[in-house]
């Protein structure tokens, strides 16, 4: 039988006092929690949830290489949703900026021994997973603005006191059957909101997992192409989610509830 294993971690409170707090990452990955726990399909579902002092370093690589890994099966599919702080950060001596994200018990001064690098922590999760399709989805941003879900690594912060590196978004070396879909490009915010209650970017992926549709089944180009235009509008063009990897007509599952009008 398929599966599908959902992890939704949402972190707002950090440890570090010098990483300010947020207001709606552990509402997004609850949300998404309580939609699958009460989907259709739910009796094919596993759901781990990970939300603030929950949501360390070590807790998310032990969850999702160590037990997840144990029990995944090729036919199973994998959806990890992050919710929190992302941060760039430069290495003294290469010229790289690095993407972290930004667990409960990350120290700013030490990222790459304390948060998670998009590009070689999760390339090896995914590594670790034997499952038919792996799906990022990171509510989380990495330009290093203010007033969203990033903040700016210190060695980073330091060098645009003189000059400002490009941050580039890069297709990830993570494997077949390996997507990313992030809330935003690498120059801009992914922003919260207080009138949706979630991040932009989360709210309107809840919405279009939820509505039905002609089957039980959304692709994810599909699902892509409708996030995207009403995160754009919404935020008058500031914020534009990004989606790269291998798709060949991968989907995810509605989150149509039973009893519903939708279910």
């Amino acid at each position: 039988m398929t599966r599908l294993h959902a992890v939704l971690i949402g972190v707002n409170k950090y440890a570090d006092i010098t990483i300010p707090d947020l207001s709606y990452a552990r509402a997004d990955a609850l949300a998404f929690a309580e939609l699958f726990g009460q989907a259709l399909y739910a009796s094919s579902v596993q759901v781990h949830s990970l939300v603030d002092d929950q949501a360390t370093r070590s807790g998310i690589i032990d969850l999702v290489g160590v037990r997840l890994a144990r029990i995944v099966d090729p036919r199973d599919a994998v959806l990890i949703f992050f919710a929190g702080h992302g941060s760039p950060e430069i290495h003294p001596g290469l010229d790289k900026v690095s993407r972290f994200l930004v667990c409960h018990d990350t120290q700013r001064h030490a990222l790459l021994s304390s948060a998670i690098e998009v590009h070689t922590d999760l390339a090896r999760l995914a590594s670790r997973l034997n499952a038919r399709l792996v799906v990022f989805i990171l509510d989380a941003c990495f330009s290093g603005y203010s007033d969203g879900r990033g903040i700016t690594g210190p060695l980073l912060a330091e060098q645009r006191r003189t000059h400002r590196p490009r941050i580039r978004l890069e297709n990830l070396p993570l494997g077949s059957g390996t997507i990313f879909l992030s809330a935003c490009a690498d120059d801009e915010v992914a922003r919260e909101d207080g009138t949706l209650g979630h991040g932009v970017f989360s709210y309107y992926l809840l919405e279009q997992l939820r509505s039905p549709g002609a089957t039980n089944v959304i692709g994810l180009a599909s699902l892509y192409d409708l996030v995207f235009h009403q995160v754009r509008d919404y935020s008058n063009g500031r914020q534009n989610p990004v989606l790269w990897g291998d798709l060949k007509g991968a989907g995810l599952p509605r989150l149509l509830i039973p009893g519903s009008d939708h279910g």
